[in-house]
């Protein structure tokens, strides 16, 4: 009776083991993502789509920009020109649920920049979901992060009074 069993799971497990999500560790996600990078800096569009599964959701939400799939992702990249780089400054990655997040300078002027987040998550070593948060600034990372000489718009001088959440007794 045991042989019927071991006929049955057997191929199972091999079945099972073949069809084993690739997942990438640390390195491996900072190239991927470096690689994207280095694709849009050179307007290599056939280098950045590879880091991207055929059916990707790239968006810029909450609605600022939305493609899905190559299909809709060459056409995008392949507007790049020369005048357009990408730099990533930190790359994290939880390993366990295959998801990251950068923090990145797209230029495309010599004073203006886009620096913002992406948060990406992963299936079978690709990029399945790409979601972009950025504001413009300057394009060199450390003017875009320095503090002295601003002029913020929202700082404790202008900030509203506060109200009391709680009525008086």
């Amino acid at each position: 009776m045991k042989k019927p069993i071991a006929l049955f799971f057997v191929p199972m497990l091999i079945l099972s083991a073949c069809q084993k999500e690739n997942k990438l560790n640390e390195a491996e996600f900072k190239a991927l993502m470096n690689q994207v990078a280095i694709g849009w800096s050179t307007q290599n569009t056939t280098l950045a789509l590879s880091s991207f599964d055929v059916d990707a959701i790239y968006m810029e939400p909450p609605n600022i920009q939305y493609y899905q799939g190559h299909d809709q992702l060459r056409p995008y990249f392949d507007e790049l020109t020369e005048a357009y780089k990408m730099k990533f400054h930190r790359l994290w990655f939880d390993t366990q649920t295959q998801t990251g997040a950068g923090e990145y300078t797209f230029s495309y002027e010599k004073d203006s920049a886009d620096t913002g987040t992406v948060v990406v998550e992963l299936k079978n070593g690709k990029i399945i979901f790409w979601r972009e948060y950025q504001r413009k600034g300057p394009a060199d990372f450390k003017d875009y992060l320095r503090i002295d000489n601003k002029e913020w718009e929202w700082h404790i001088g202008n900030y509203p009074e506060p109200k009391d959440s709680l009525p008086s007794k």
